[in-house]
This record gives structure tokens, C-alpha cells and sequence, in this order.
């Protein structure tokens, strides 16, 4: 699949996403889908015009032989050349992460008694507040040598991944007692989660806001695609590679031997 058809595959199936009146009722998981389709609409565009300019290329070159239709066939392959290369470079630097919330984990140094993490995530309730997203402690008393916080975008403005991703590591912040350095490690955070059984290679992936329940449905399916490995005749299932992350997956052959 080329990289334009990828590219209008995943905005069709976005919009398939938040056409599902189901998807409505997770408010966050349906913001961050809006967001998503609204990062990924450039390169959709795009994308169209480059599958345009294919097709005026083939019926170009039905009409070659003619010398006046010859020169319009190297302006349109010039065209689209530059067109995908500039949609390979978009693609290439694309962090398909960039419209998601994220979930940041604050741990003090060991030994370091100035209490940083109380400090740090004021530096993000600021930060998130002059943005108008929202911050809430993933549990809720937690101790003082460290912290989780859950960052939630609205409906305008970048996601919260693509302005903090580079923000993890020591963060050094002024307390009472001096300065004091706290670790800092920025997440996506995802509905989705993959399963992956390390023997066989054989993964899922497992979709859910709630994260037990995304990896319990992903488990389920390398479950029973392992029962059927170990089960089924010989040939009735091939292993093929499943994008993104390239585990395998059981596909029924195309014709299925008799039990």
C-alpha cells in the first residue's frame, strides 16, 4: 500500500470512528479523535490530490502517442513525483501521537528530602492552565516523593503530547529548602494496547479507555489465536505481519483443509 492510500485508509477510518454514536458517549476518547482527524486533514488533502494527479496521469498517457499530450504527461509526472515526495517527508517527521492526551509520571531523586514533585506539578497545572486543559492526580493522595498526572486537552489547540513529549528527564525546580531535581517521563496516553506472546510472535491489540480492560480484550484474542495453533489441522491458518507493530496475526487459509 502506498503511503497516499495508507494515509486516506486511516482518515477514512477515523471517520467511520466518530460516525459510531458509541464513540460519543467516552467524551475524551471522541475529542481526541476530532483532534486526530483534524492533525491528519493536511496530509489527506494531499493525499487526494496526489491520487488525482495519478489518475490524470493514466489517461494522460492513453493519449502519449500525440506530441501535445506527451508534454502534458512529464508536467503531470513531475507534478506528483514532487507531490509524494514532499507527502514522504510529511509523513517520515508525522508523530501520529501529536493529538493525544498524556499521562505524566513525577518521582523525586532518591534521598532528596526538598520535595520537587510538589513543585514540578505546579509547573504543569500552569502550564496546562494558560492552554485550558485540564490536570487531575491519577490517584488521589499521592505521596510526596512522587506523582502521575493525567493531562486532557479540549476540543482547540495542539494535543498535549505534541507540546510536552520532550519535556521528560531531570527537571531542576526552585523549593523552600533550595533547588531540587525531580524525574520527569511524559506518556501518550492511548486506549489501545498490544498483547504480544513472545514465542510465536503471535500479538493483539486490545482497544478500551479503561487500560485493564484494553489489556484483558488484547490477551482474549492471543488466547484463542494460540488455541487454534495448537489446535487446528495443519494449513487451515497463515501467520501474517499486522501493522503498526509488525506482530503476527492468524488468517484462515483460503481454502481449509476437512477436519
Amino acid at each position: 500500500m502506498d503511503e497516499w492510500e495508507a494515509l486516506t485508509a486511516e482518515y477514512a477510518g477515523l471517520e467511520a470512528r466518530l460516525a459510531d454514536p458509541g464513540v460519543h458517549k467516552d467524551f475524551r476518547r471522541a475529542r481526541r479523535l476530532r483532534r486526530c482527524l483534524k492533525a491528519l486533514r493536511p496530509l489527506h488533502e494531499d493525499a487526494m490530490r496526489l491520487r488525482s494527479l495519478l489518475g490524470d496521469l493514466r489517461e494522460a498517457w492513453d493519449l502519449a502517442a500525440d506530441p501535445a499530450w506527451r508534454a502534458e504527461v512529464d508536467r503531470i509526472e513531475r507534478e506528483a513525483a514532487s507531490l509524494r515526495a514532499d507527502l514522504s517527508a510529511a509523513v517520515a517527521a508525522r508523530d501520529p501521537f501529536d493529538p493525544y492526551d498524556v499521562i505524566v509520571l513525577i518521582e523525586a531523586e532518591a534521598g532528596d528530602r526538598r520535595r520537587p514533585v510538589q513543585a514540578v506539578v505546579e509547573t504543569y497545572r500552569e502550564q496546562a492552565r494558560a492552554r485550558g486543559w485540564r490536570v487531575e492526580h491519577l490517584y488521589n493522595d499521592p505521596p510526596p516523593d512522587w506523582a502521575t498526572l493525567g493531562i486532557a486537552a479540549g476540543e482547540q489547540g495542539p494535543g498535549p503530547w505534541s507540546v510536552l513529549k520532550d519535556g521528560g528527564g531531570l527537571r531542576t525546580v526552585r523549593t523552600p529548602g533550595g533547588a531540587a531535581t525531580a524525574h520527569v517521563t511524559v506518556l501518550p496516553e492511548t486506549t489501545m494496547l498490544r498483547v504480544l506472546h513472545e514465542p510465536t510472535g503471535i500479538g493483539a491489540y486490545g482497544r478500551d479507555p479503561d487500560p485493564a480492560r484494553a489489556q484483558g480484550n488484547a490477551m482474549r484474542i492471543v488466547a484463542a489465536q494460540l488455541a487454534a495453533l495448537e489446535s487446528a489441522p495443519e494449513g487451515r491458518y497463515q501467520t501474517v505481519p499486522q501493522p503498526p507493530g509488525g506482530h503476527l496475526s492468524l488468517r484462515a487459509a483460503a481454502t481449509v483443509p476437512k477436519m
